[in-house]
């Protein structure tokens, strides 16, 4: 068997701008829909929306285009998120590509793994300056990385890992499109930003992040959940919040959602404890 190429690279050229137009332009007729991908890049080309094939094929793989009866629309999710505000878009955007790749299927999306590498080490060094010497550092150590996760999860052989400058090129153009901000200055053309993590995030964020913490408990809806220190951390580094404004944003989400998220029944020395009614959907945080 063939070795294979572990392409891991986050695509510059499909990115939260041309995902967004994708979105809008599918979104104005509900009737308009393509035969084949070919047909939708050549509409996407005309209204100079992107002309190459990883932006509808990232939409895809995001959940936001599906193809159904022979024909490529907007999927359920790519319907909500066409109605979701503006101003929260880029960050549940950010959300389907860092959430995209499952351990059970660990060939698929596999720029999702990257996107989600990308943010997990920003969000674990903190508040750092990320200079020519620090980001060909991470490429090497992300290619080093994703060797060694992946041959663990015996996937077969690779001899190929794609990650470069580049791929960094393409995380900073998803973290760019969130409100607040966590790359300063925020600027297409900035050099040598700095990442924070913020003080803050979208409720819309952190209910959805929070159902995807919770994706391999046995029971998540109607029962108490501790909030336990791993859960908040892989919650704050999802949503790339500080630790400290956790609670702070979950006390905002409660009371905007509450068919979704309430307290929970106990509270004590062991942590917060929060209940989830059910498993939300981007629907159900259109407001």
């Amino acid at each position: 068997m063939a070795a294979i190429k572990l392409n891991i690279h986050i695509q510059p050229d499909a990115n939260p701008d041309n995902v967004a137009r994708t979105l809008s332009l599918l979104a104005s007729d509900p009737d308009l829909d393509f035969p084949t991908y070919k047909e939708l890049l050549e509409a996407l080309a005309e209204k100079g929306i992107g002309s190459r094939i990883e932006l509808p094929s990232t939409a895809s793989s995001m959940g936001i285009l599906a193809k159904a009866d022979g024909a490529i629309r907007l999927s359920p999710d790519g319907r909500a998120l066409a109605r979701i505000r503006e101003e929260v878009r880029g960050d549940l955007l950010h959300f389907l590509i860092y959430s995209g790749w499952d351990a059970h299927h660990p060939l698929d999306f596999l720029q999702s793994w990257g996107y989600r590498n990308c943010c997990d080490r920003y969000w674990s060094d903190g508040d750092i300056q990320l200079t020519t010497t620090y980001l060909d550092r991470q490429v090497e150590e992300t290619i080093n990385e994703a060797r060694e996760a992946f041959t663990s999860m015996n996937v077969g052989e690779f001899d190929e890992i794609s990650f470069s400058r580049k791929s960094l090129t393409g995380a900073h153009k998803w973290l760019l499109a969130l409100q607040p901000q966590v790359l300063h200055p925020n600027s297409p053309d900035a050099k040598d930003r700095t990442f924070r993590r913020r003080d803050f995030c979208p409720p819309e964020l952190v209910v959805l992040a929070l159902a995807w913490v919770l994706r391999d408990e046995t029971t998540v809806t109607g029962v108490d959940i501790l909030l336990t220190r791993e859960k908040r951390e892989t919650l704050c580094k999802a949503c790339l919040l500080s630790p400290e404004a956790l609670d702070r944003v979950l006390d905002w989400a409660i009371p905007t959602f509450p068919s979704l998220i309430s307290p929970g029944t106990r509270a004590g020395s062991y942590g917060r404890f929060v209940r989830l009614h059910k498993i939300p959907a981007v629907e159900d945080v259109i407001r």
